[in-house]
Parts: C-alpha cells; sequence; structure tokens
C-alpha cells in the first residue's frame, strides 16, 4: 500500500488534504500531532480510506504540544471511534504497549509500534527487530536516517528477516541517500511504504510524492517477486529524467522491470553491497570512469573511449558499455554531417571523451577546451587532436560547438559555457545539458542565427540503446520521449 501522510495545521485544511489524498492513497497516515485544533471524529468519519492515527512524541520528530497523558488520550480516543491503525512508539514502553493490546482486543484497531533514529542506521537492527516482535505488536515499524546508500540495504535485509517469520513490518530509510528504500521497500515485502501528498508537504525527509510511486515506479503493480532492478548511479542524481523515461518503457513493453535513482559517494562499497540485487545501470557524473575499476568486462570501445556509462548484467557478470556516443552522434548527424568539421567540445569528462572519440571516429577536426588545461591536454593526446583552456574559444572558428559541461544546468540555468560573442550564423550548437531541455546557451544561440542541438535528442537516443542493451527489445522511443517532464 502506499500511505500519504496528512500534516495539514488544522482540522479544515486536513479535510481538504484527506479528499485530495484518497485519489491517490490506499491507506493514510492522520499526524494529529501537526494540527492545532484535532477534531478526531470529524477526520474520522469524513475520511472513505483506511487510516493510521499517529500522535507523534516531541523527541522523536513530533509536533505534539502537551503532557505525555494527553498525547496518548489521542490514540484512546482513535481506538474508541475505529481507526484502522494507531502507531505506538517503541519508547513508551511494555506497560503502555500492553494497556493498548487490551484496548484493541476485540477491535479492528492494529497497533504498529515504531523505532525512528533521525540520526543514522545503526548494526543492530536484527536484535531491535527480535526485541520488538517478541512484545507482540501486529505490526513493527522500523525507521532510520541513510548515511550512505548501503545503509538500505540492512533496511532490506530487515525486511527478509520479517517475511521469513510472518511479522507485517514497515522499515525504510530517510534523507536523500534513503530514498530507493521507499521504491523498494513495498516489493521486497514491507506492509506499506509512504509517499508525500505533494512537493512540500512531507512528513519525513527523502519522502517522494505518492503520484510518482505509483504512476513512475509503478510500486503497486510490479510483481514482487519477479520485478528486476535497474538504476542510475551517480552523485547528484536528482535532475534525472531516467526513472520517467525508463520505467515508461518498462510499462509500454508489459514488463516487470523497476528502474531507480542511486545516490552514490562511494562506488566501491556500492558495487560490493548491490551487485546481487541490480540487473542493469546507468552511470552519470563523477563515476563513469571510477565504475570501470569493478566491472569484470567492459566493451572494447567503452574502454577505448575510456568512460561506461551502462552497466549490463550477462550470465551473472556485469559488463561496461558507453552509449552516451552513439546517442550525440545520432543527434548531430541528424543535424550535419562530422567529417571535416571544426569542431570544439567544452569539458574534459566522461560524456566528453564519449562525443570526442564519436567525433574523431566520424573524421571531424576536434579541438578540447577546458577549465583545467591538464585535463584537456591528456584527452587529446589520447585522440591526437587540439587541446586548450576555455577561454581560447574567442580564437577558434567552430563549425560545431558542443557543451559537455555542466553549465547552464537547473537550478544555474542561466549560466552559459561561453561567452555570447562566439557564436555566429551558421554554426552548429549542441548542449548536451537537457534539464531545462531549452538551455540559455541554446536560446542565445537560436537569437544569433545558429542551428541547435538540445540534450534531450542526445538523452532519448543513449537511454533507447541502454533499453535494448538490458532487455534484448528494441525501444520505445516516443513512449520514452513523451515521459519526459521537461
Amino acid at each position: 500500500m502506499i500511505c500519504i501522510p496528512i500534516t495539514a495545521l488544522n482540522t479544515g485544511a486536513a479535510l481538504q488534504d484527506i479528499t485530495q489524498a484518497e485519489q491517490v492513497a490506499d491507506i493514510l497516515e492522520l499526524r494529529i500531532d501537526y494540527l492545532a485544533d484535532p477534531d478526531l471524529e470529524k477526520l474520522l468519519t469524513a475520511r472513505k480510506k483506511p487510516v493510521i492515527i499517529t500522535n507523534r512524541k516531541n523527541d522523536e520528530g513530533g509536533k505534539f504540544p502537551g503532557t505525555e497523558a494527553e498525547r496518548l488520550q489521542f490514540l484512546e480516543e482513535a481506538v474508541r471511534l475505529g481507526a484502522e491503525h494507531i502507531d505506538l512508539e517503541w519508547s513508551c514502553g511494555p506497560q503502555v504497549l500492553q494497556h493498548f493490546k487490551d484496548l484493541t482486543r476485540g477491535t479492528k484497531t492494529r497497533i504498529i509500534s515504531s523505532w525512528h533514529n533521525f540520526q543514522e542506521t545503526p548494526k543492530n537492527l536484527g536484535e531491535l527487530y527480535t526485541s520488538m516482535k517478541s512484545a507482540g505488536a501486529d505490526i513493527i515499524k522500523i525507521v532510520t536516517h541513510a548515511k550512505s546508500i548501503n545503509d538500505n540495504l540492512k533496511i532490506f535485509d530487515l525486511i527478509c528477516q520479517a517475511q521469513e517469520n510472518d511479522q507485517q513490518i514497515i522499515a525504510l530509510c530517510m534523507g536523500p541517500q534513503g530514498e530507493i528504500s521507499r521504491v523498494l521497500a513495498l516489493l521486497l515485502g514491507a506492509y506499506l511504504t509512504f509517499g508525500s501528498l505533494q512537493k512540500g508537504k512531507e512528513s519525513a525527509p527523502g519522502q517522494i510524492e505518492a503520484q510518482v510511486l505509483r504512476d513512475v515506479y509503478r510500486v503497486c503493480e510490479l510483481k514482487d517477486a519477479d520485478f528486476r532492478l535497474y538504476g542510475l548511479v551517480g552523485n547528484p542524481v536528482n535532475q534525472s529524467q531516467g526513472i520517467r523515461i525508463h520505467n515508461r518503457a518498462f510499462q509500454h513493453m508489459e514488463l516487470d522491470d523497476l528502474y531507480a535513482n542511486f545516490l552514490v559517494e562511494d562506488v566501491a562499497s556500492f558495487m560490493r553491497g548491490f551487485k546481487g540485487y541490480i540487473c542493469g545501470l546507468s552511470v552519470t557524473m563523477p563515476h563513469k570512469q571510477k565504475i570501470m575499476d569493478y566491472l569484470p568486462q567492459i566493451d572494447p570501445m567503452a574502454r577505448r573511449i575510456g568512460a561506461v556509462n551502462t552497466v549490463v548484467k550477462k550470465k551473472g557478470t556485469l559488463v561496461g558499455y558507453n552509449t552516451d556516443v552513439m546517442g550525440a552522434i545520432q543527434a548531430i548527424e541528424a543535424i550535419t554531417p562530422i567529417m571535416d568539421k571544426n569542431v570544439v567540445i567544452l569539458g574534459a569528462g566522461g560524456v566528453a571523451r564519449a562525443i570526442a572519440y564519436g567525433v574523431v571516429n566520424r573524421g571531424g577536426k576536434l579541438t578540447i577546451l577546458n577549465r583545467t588545461f591538464s585535463r584537456a591536454q591528456s584527452l587529446a593526446r589520447e585522440l591526437f587532436c587540439q587541446a586548450g583552456e576555455l577561454e581560447e574559444i574567442q580564437n577558434i572558428e567552430a563549425d560545431l560547438l558542443i557543451n559537455c559541461t555542466s553549465i547552464g544546468m537547473a537550478p544555474q540555468t542561466e549560466e552559459m559555457p561561453v561567452p555570447e560573442s562566439v557564436l555566429r550564423p551558421g554554426m552548429v550548437v549542441f548542449d548536451t545539458v537537457y534539464h531545462p531541455a531549452q538551455t540559455r546557451l541554446l536560446k542565445e544561440a537560436k537569437a544569433k542565427g545558429c542551428r541547435t542541438i538540445t540534450g534531450v535528442d542526445m538523452f532519448v537516443n543513449q537511454a533507447a540503446a541502454q533499453f535494448v542493451l538490458w532487455t534484448g527489445l528494441k525501444a520505445p522511443i516516443e513512449a520514452m520521449r513523451s515521459a519526459l517532464n521537461l
């Protein structure tokens, strides 16, 4: 189930949010501690979906201003009014838990015994789970803060342990690096996952919008045991549109596959921990070169380029590929041939390496410019082309200008990698940034009479090539393009 927390500040606003949330949610959590004027009877009478009544303690991230006795009275009233669930903190102790077990006996109300850690994901979660299970609550809830992507693995193990014991559990990681747990929890067997009503109405850090969980990730549609996991490895990953286009492609082709974001700082640790879960990966900055150290096999083209943006599991072995070069060259040659053109690439990272390789392969006369000259020089030596610093663009007559830096990417949308003065009529300008689709560089280039190529064209092309590598099926390109939210 997808549960939407109602975090309104008064009963009237909460009633409005309930009506909106019930269009998406399977179950609601009414956060009584948020309300200045909690009217439980009115709220429970109005709702049409099952509810969890939560009146969170201050020392566990809640907002209830009254005494502990007053706080618990609201939970007692919730039982009397027929709420399907009440959330009772594990820290309340065995006597309080027993009191509510006695109170709910013979009613439809189920007790969720909850434990939260807002600082970390400790190692002893198995011991905590065993203690909570022995206390006899109906549902165990353990929520921690993820300090690294691998903290999610502790939560996954916990869910699997509960599955083996036939114990219903809610287990999640909070924070940006815990988002993956909110997607995978249901598919691994958790009782529910939490999704916000909309941005700005989250009840915990890292909460994903419920509509995205349902429509993009399809967490309520996929077959629990059969799904195949793909995803984006990078830092940052929150601006990527990969989750939209790949999940749309899987849905269009009726595949039980899921694509998620992995916010990864330490590639080595991630690959050790997650290699058993993943069937394939997209790789973005800053890991396109580093990830090669952890792949048993690398496609010859990717090795020549020196960067991997795609990982495929073949017969249990992870193999690295580069689809950036194909995506970029297809986008360019739809507008202009490359042979004998004066081509300037800005940047010397993973994307620049791939496109530079493709340009040289197609007979372009290439110059690589980078803020750090030594990196441009190193790449240029590999490809037997010219190199320089970014400022040298003023002195170069380019037929094709390609921005492979992140300059101009949201939220810094007013920035440009080069001054307007270098743009001239007839030039082709290609910006690999795709969020926004029309960067300031492209807008200024159009105004100067240049032909332009958006990062969207390259992004869709390379993603389609990834889809083919992962599935062996023809990519539904139009469905993928239609999923973009730009």
